[in-house]
């Protein structure tokens, strides 16, 4: 027994200190599992964050812009017309412009069509072959105007025609269809087509587009 007391005394200290250590070590290797099961989802998360700020990028990018569109020929009121870029339908410009003239033919236009950026639409009169213009984007190129396909059974008489036939020629907008007008009005009508070239702003390429589409009568 006396002997036993000595041997606590000389190594009892080491004896818990060695225990302590075990302890520690096993303590650490619990933890660890802990730790790693960590890594994996936190590196799963920004993952899905980056997913998602791509995804709303691309979004962004998609949605369609707001901007104007222009109607011209057989409205009362041609010109340029705001659009939101998703919803506006062509009818909605329609009613904006004053409605449909008289003589207007909408009978081969899709007015629920959604008017995008850009685009125009002329509204034909009655007997005169166009094409539908509502869903062509204006260009710099084409002078930022859609124009008629008339044939000669169709030919503008500019000694008699309005303003909104005048309009379904291409490259005749409101403005150059009032002065076709007013230099018919100020000279006393057209004696030729050549005339035309007089009218301020139609050059000798202008002219050449519309020579074949035009006529002068009485």
């Amino acid at each position: 027994m006396e002997q036993f007391k000595i041997w606590v005394k000389q190594y009892g200290v080491i004896a818990v200190l060695a225990l302590g250590g075990l302890g520690f070590i096993w303590w650490q290797g619990q933890s660890a599992p802990a730790t790693n099961d960590l890594a994996p989802v936190a590196e799963s998360g920004s993952i899905v964050v980056s997913s998602s700020a791509s995804s709303n990028s691309s979004s962004a990018s998609s949605i369609p812009q707001a901007g104007y569109v222009e109607i011209k020929g057989a409205v009362a009121h041609p010109g340029l017309y705001p659009v939101d870029g998703s919803t506006t339908r062509w009818d909605a410009i329609v009613k904006a412009a004053g409605g449909l003239a008289s003589n207007a033919d909408a009978s081969t236009i899709n007015l629920a069509a959604v008017a995008h950026d850009q685009e125009s639409l002329l509204i034909p009169i009655k007997g005169a072959t166009t094409t539908d213009a509502s869903r062509t984007p204006q260009t710099a190129s084409s002078g930022g105007v859609t124009g008629s396909t008339n044939t000669s059974g169709d030919l503008v008489n500019l000694n008699t025609a309005t303003s909104e036939e005048l309009q379904t020629l291409s490259g005749v907008g409101p403005k150059k269809a009032e002065d076709i007008i007013a230099y018919r009005d100020a000279n006393g009508g057209f004696q030729s087509i050549d005339d035309l070239k007089s009218v301020s702003g139609i050059g000798d390429k202008t002219f050449e587009k519309l020579a074949p589409f035009i006529t002068v009568g009485p």
